[in-house]
């Protein structure tokens, strides 16, 4: 139990982030944050306070107020507090925006991804999305997603940094809904599916997307959904423009087809080559130009090992 805790601390670190006690429950690292190997047993709120109270009383992890965390940094909660508030504006301004996207009736579902999902986001970081869509039709919603987003004033543009991104949005990941297996099965790609903050959904999509990444509680085997306060299940109205999808649907599947792919080409024309994490693949694509995932996964690694090492010392000075 001490190095599931100690090994969530040290995940979180890396981002700036203490935890406090349920979130250390829901976020705990289970014993295959490196292999995956075995399934996982869950453990209890209550069993996570006493190991607390433990390493606690024992220096190896600090605290201030309900927070804990390893090093003796002054702001960090003050920053996670602060970065909280500026979190709360930003899934409000995501959550009123995306609400256009229902008018594309091929989005199956929108959320939002990376610091945000955490309620981590600084001020100047852009809303990273995560779209779903229907089989076949990633491009024609793309470029209708991206077309309302600009009109909007709201696209974050290739290139832009700096101020110029501050809460603007990002269509980081687009998945088909037959797509939406993570190929990379590690903590860092398990957080981010399970983190990932659906702002509306309909057709059971987000139901499919936890199935399809079971492996992921494999890392996390606490995690639970806790959206049923976003007002996220099924409503009139979730279905998109019933209009819309009347005369949509009088096209034949040839046309359709045809403009998918007509999209598909005007786009791979005007896209320059993939860089970093960007990736484009049958019916996913990912644009993340910042390779944050290996960097993360060495950190957490190195940290892991001067952690545990200092921790078996401790434990060796007191026998």
């Amino acid at each position: 139990m001490d190095k599931a805790i100690l090994k969530t601390l040290i995940y979180a670190d890396i981002f700036d982030y203490p935890l406090n006690t349920y979130e250390l429950h829901k976020w705990l690292i289970g014993p295959l944050s490196l292999k995956l190997r075995q399934v996982n047993s869950k453990v209890t709120l209550r069993q996570i306070e006493k190991a607390l109270r433990k390493l606690n009383q024992e220096s190896r992890i600090m605290n201030q107020g309900n927070f804990y965390f390893l090093r003796r940094k002054n702001d960090l909660v003050v920053k996670r507090i602060r970065r909280e508030k500026q979190s709360k504006n930003y899934f409000r301004k995501a959550k009123i925006l995306c609400q256009t996207l229902k008018l594309i009736p091929w989005i199956k579902m929108v959320g939002v991804s990376g610091a945000l999902a955490m309620e981590n986001a600084g001020k100047r970081d852009d809303i990273d999305l995560l779209i779903v869509t229907s089989k076949n039709r990633l491009w024609i919603s793309r470029l209708l997603a991206l077309g309302l987003l600009s009109l909007a004033g709201q696209r974050r543009k290739r290139g832009e940094t700096g101020r110029k991104i501050a809460g603007k949005l990002c269509i980081n990941i687009l998945l088909e809904e037959d797509k939406l297996e993570q190929k990379n099965k590690d903590i860092f790609v398990a957080h981010e599916v399970l983190q990932m903050r659906p702002l509306w959904r309909r057709d059971g999509v987000y139901s499919k997307y936890l199935a399809d990444n079971e492996w992921a509680f494999k890392f996390l085997p606490n995690w639970i959904d806790n959206s049923s306060d976003l007002s996220l299940r099924g409503r009139r109205g979730d279905r998109g423009n019933l209009d819309l999808i009347g005369i949509v649907s009088s096209f034949s599947l040839l046309v359709m087809t045809r403009i998918e792919n007509l999209a598909k080409w005007l786009q791979l024309k005007i896209m320059r080559e993939p860089q970093g994490m960007e990736r484009i693949e049958d019916g996913a694509l990912y644009f993340l130009p910042e390779d944050c995932r290996l960097e993360v996964l060495s950190k957490y690694k190195s940290k892991i090992f001067s952690t545990l090492l200092l921790n078996n010392s401790h434990n060796h000075n007191n026998v």
